[in-house]
């Protein structure tokens, strides 16, 4: 009975831990929630619109690289992916030193700090396989600077709706990033590739036309040697032709010549 009585005391006191622990755990992840949950706020989303509204009239473009959301079709996996590039982003974006626009651009930057300085990240880090994967997804943009500001306001957005959903970006995307974003294929299985085959198709063509291009000098030679060789035989048999002579029709001549005077020669002696 002793040892029945122990026990059951162990047992009581191993799910009294259990418990606690768990209620430890429980606490934790409320607070987690509620701390991230208040980092973006209806200010910052505002001060983002204000910007991009001062950029509504500017002329030039600007070139950055993102996710494409649309491609993606997955919320939390498109900002796992894009969180680090809109880091970059907001980096390169500048004001006029002292302006408003730069004091909201700066409060903007601590928002977007604030989101990793939590002892747990509200947006866990992707691991070595989803960085690596999720590269493959990245894109070059051009927009002007007012559609690249609404962007970062929509991205933010974004973070904001999940995380009041108690999102915990705990999902692997692995599987995701590999169906949205195949990266390089075999020849011919990408834009990309098919844009670059038919210079990979004319030099492979090179030979031939090289090997054909000779055959028809060499036959053109050929052609040109055989007409030349009738033009010159023609060339010797015209004055044959034309006046009816033998070559050694001359000599001949002169034989019969000196035939001539030696029998004069005869005949007077």
């Amino acid at each position: 009975m002793p040892h029945l009585g122990a026990k059951v005391c162990l047992l009581r006191c191993s799910l009294l831990s259990s418990l606690l622990l768990l209620l430890l755990l429980r606490i934790h992840e409320t607070e987690q929630n509620s701390y991230c949950q208040q980092i973006i706020t209806e200010r910052h989303l505002a001060e983002l619109e204000e910007l991009a509204d001062t950029q509504m009239q500017h002329p030039g473009r600007v070139s950055f690289k993102f996710i494409d959301k649309m491609q993606l079709n997955d919320s939390v996996c498109y900002v796992k992916a894009a969180f680090p590039l809109m880091g970059r982003i907001l980096e390169r974006t500048e004001f006029k030193e002292n302006s408003s626009n730069a004091r909201k651009m700066q409060t903007v930057r601590r928002m977007y700090n604030s989101i990793d300085e939590n002892v747990d990240p509200c947006i866990r880090e992707e691991d070595d396989e989803e960085r690596t994967l999720s590269q493959m997804c990245f894109k070059e943009f051009t927009t002007s600077p007012y559609e690249m500001l609404v962007l970062v306001k929509d991205f933010f957005q974004d973070i904001k709706r999940l995380l009041q959903n108690q999102e915990t970006f705990e999902k692997d995307c692995s599987r995701v990033y590999r169906r949205a974003c195949p990266g390089p294929r075999k020849a011919g299985s990408s834009p990309e590739q098919r844009r670059k085959e038919p210079p990979v198709r004319e030099g492979r063509q090179e030979p031939l036309i090289y090997i054909t291009v000779a055959s028809v000098v060499a036959v053109l030679l050929a052609t040109g040697g055989l007409l030349f060789y009738k033009y010159k035989s023609r060339v010797l048999e015209r004055p044959l032709e034309d006046g009816g002579c033998d070559p050694e029709e001359p000599e001949r001549r002169a034989l019969q010549g000196a035939r001539e005077c030696s029998e004069l020669e005869t005949q007077d002696l």
